[in-house]
């Protein structure tokens, strides 16, 4: 990745991180950039970041679990008929465990595929200046390419430190 001139701003609290995203997405900034050791719902609602897919893969594979589970059971039962006691030969209420168990596997191992891809696919493409605090317990805002007079402006969002990045 290639370094990146702009501001870095650090921020103890998410809501003034916040703040002083959607004041430079006021003034005409586009590229916002953000590091934070959690993501905050303040934060990434100013980003504008789009939601994640994971959830979406995650009922995905937790229905065709379901599916699965039924065939299992239903198709074991008739390609093998016993019929015990006079029950039903398929009987769900029998079968509801191992569908709920195979519902769990397959959502649960979709889930790790789609976390897999995502992280892969979502790998940082672009420069943001690194910083340990930034994994701890501070948030760091860089709004690259912009003139050193957004300070001001990152200041009155409630920064603790506003720092040029050559």
């Amino acid at each position: 990745m290639r370094r990146e001139s702009g501001v870095l701003a650090v921020f103890g609290d998410p809501v003034a991180a916040a703040r002083a995203v959607r004041a430079a997405r006021e003034t005409g900034v586009r590229d916002i950039r953000a590091a934070m050791p959690a993501p905050f719902p303040e934060v990434m609602e100013a980003l504008a970041q789009p939601r994640s897919f994971i959830g979406a893969v995650t009922l995905g594979g937790a229905i065709l679990g379901i599916c699965l589970g039924l065939w299992l059971t239903i198709g074991t039962s008739l390609a093998l008929p016993i019929s015990v006691g006079g029950k039903p030969i398929v009987s769900l209420p029998a079968f509801l465990v191992i569908v709920f168990e195979i519902t769990v596997l397959v959502g649960g191992l979709t889930n790790f595929i789609g976390m897999l891809v995502g992280a892969r696919a979502g790998r940082r493409k672009s420069w943001m200046p690194e910083d340990p605090r930034f994994l701890r317990d501070r948030i760091g805002v860089f709004l690259p390419g912009a003139a050193p007079s957004a300070r001001p402006l990152l200041l009155a969002a409630g920064a603790e430190e506003v720092s040029d990045v050559a």
